[in-house]
């Protein structure tokens, strides 16, 4: 399966339910894709997590919600991340040629059809950037995992768990060692002690004996301190040069 995380706003409940179950009977019609999502009520709930830069491959936003459109919203989201998949679901065209001025997936018109549902999803299933992608067999499945939402990867006894961007943590029978070697190519990942492996692109703050991640912290063993800095150094200034 291929974890994909999705993000469904509206300040009706019962259009929020309307949602989830076309997406639920989405998902049940490709077993190869598996969503992990969040949902919202209201605009500054979504705002709020947004700025503390969390991110979706697709976001199903309602256009009219008090307070803030879900235009403004998208612009803010796909700041943060470019690639996230808008789909708009509104009861008026009014705001439709702003969204598509904003490079919006689709938009969907209320009340819609399970069939104009499934053709909106298709589109943004089909426009998701090609990456590596990680097969883990996890203690509940089969999970195909990008790399680019790999946080960090934590060894407990015999098993990684891998945190991920969304808040999603898979657990798969497995050893570091082999698991660092397979992410060799990636210089982005780098070893922390016998324990960690951590995605310098999510962290937030290096010290002597601690690396903060966006959704976790990491124990530096004293003997890698200077290692893991200089490290996460390098790796800005390369960034920097990009």
């Amino acid at each position: 399966m291929l974890l994909l995380k999705v993000a469904i706003c509206d300040d009706i409940q019962s259009e929020l339910e309307k949602i989830k179950t076309a997406l639920g009977v989405y998902e049940k019609a490709h077993p190869e894709l598996c969503f992990d999502m969040d949902e919202y009520h209201t605009a500054l709930d979504i705002l709020k997590a947004v700025e503390k830069e969390k991110t979706y491959d697709i976001a199903l936003l309602d256009v009219c919600m008090p307070g803030v459109l879900g235009t403004d919203i998208a612009k803010e989201m796909l700041a943060k991340a470019p690639a996230t998949n808008i789909i708009f679901l509104t009861i008026s065209n009014e705001y439709a040629v702003e969204a598509f001025a904003i490079n919006a997936t689709h938009y969907l018109l209320k009340p819609f059809t399970q069939e104009q549902f499934n053709a909106a999803l298709e589109r943004a299933v089909a426009k998701m950037p090609e990456e590596k992608l990680l097969s883990l067999t996890c203690v509940d499945g089969m999970y195909r995992v990008r790399t680019s939402e790999i946080v960090f990867i934590e060894s407990q006894r015999h098993y990684l768990l891998f945190h991920l961007s969304g808040g999603k943590t898979l657990r798969q029978r497995g050893k570091l060692a082999q698991m660092y070697e397979e992410l060799q190519e990636y210089p982005e990942f780098i070893r922390v002690g016998t324990s960690y492996i951590a995605n310098l692109i999510f962290v937030r703050k290096v010290s002597a004996s601690i690396i903060e991640l966006s959704n976790g912290k990491i124990p530096i063993p004293r003997r890698s301190s200077v290692e893991v800095q200089r490290a996460y150094m390098d790796f800005c200034r390369k960034q920097a040069l990009l």
